[in-house]
């Protein structure tokens, strides 16, 4: 477990966002071995923010006092939009202050999705915007690891979708 646990900044973080904004929903995001549950707060426009709660039954509560609709990532995903602010923020980031780090520019849509699909199949933190190759090799194979087929909790789909993100980021050569 992480060494920061959720507090009262983080939930307060949360409802300044959501006042702040329209059209705000939250998607919330289980516990991993490295961190709490987070829940990520989107705006219509596709702004989000993410912070730590200490559990989804603390992140339904303050969504349903908010009145803001709320998600399990594991079932609905992430939304378009997200992604869209981010890639409107790399284009020109003084259009508004940015909430949240972006990926390097470097990296298409396609290795940020390839990134994102190993971070969440090896159940670690993101990598950092610019990852070296180590990192990337190193992230494939914790997440190879979790998603054998032949290990225990392992499943074929989620081995699939490993080595299609290895084959997107140019790591199964």
């Amino acid at each position: 477990m992480s060494d920061r646990d959720a507090s009262r900044a983080d939930l307060e973080h949360l409802r300044e966002f959501a006042r702040s904004r329209s059209g705000v929903e939250a998607f919330v995001e289980p516990a991993t071995s490295v961190t709490q549950t987070t829940v990520v707060f989107v705006a219509g426009d596709g702004e989000w923010t993410r912070r730590r709660v200490a559990s989804p039954k603390i992140a339904g509560d303050l969504a349903r006092k908010l009145g803001v609709p709320i998600y399990d990532t594991n079932l609905v995903g992430y939304p378009q939009r997200m992604r869209d602010f981010d890639q409107r923020q790399r284009l020109n980031p003084t259009a508004r202050g940015t909430v949240n780090p972006s990926p390097a520019p470097s990296q298409t849509p396609q290795e940020q999705a390839a990134m994102m699909t190993l971070e969440v199949l090896a159940e670690v933190d993101p990598l950092p915007d610019d990852p070296t190759r180590d990192e990337l090799v190193h992230l494939w194979r914790q997440a190879r690891a979790k998603a054998h087929p032949d290990r225990r909790g392992g499943k074929r789909d989620a081995w699939d979708k490993v080595e299609n993100a290895a084959r997107v980021l140019g790591l199964d050569s």
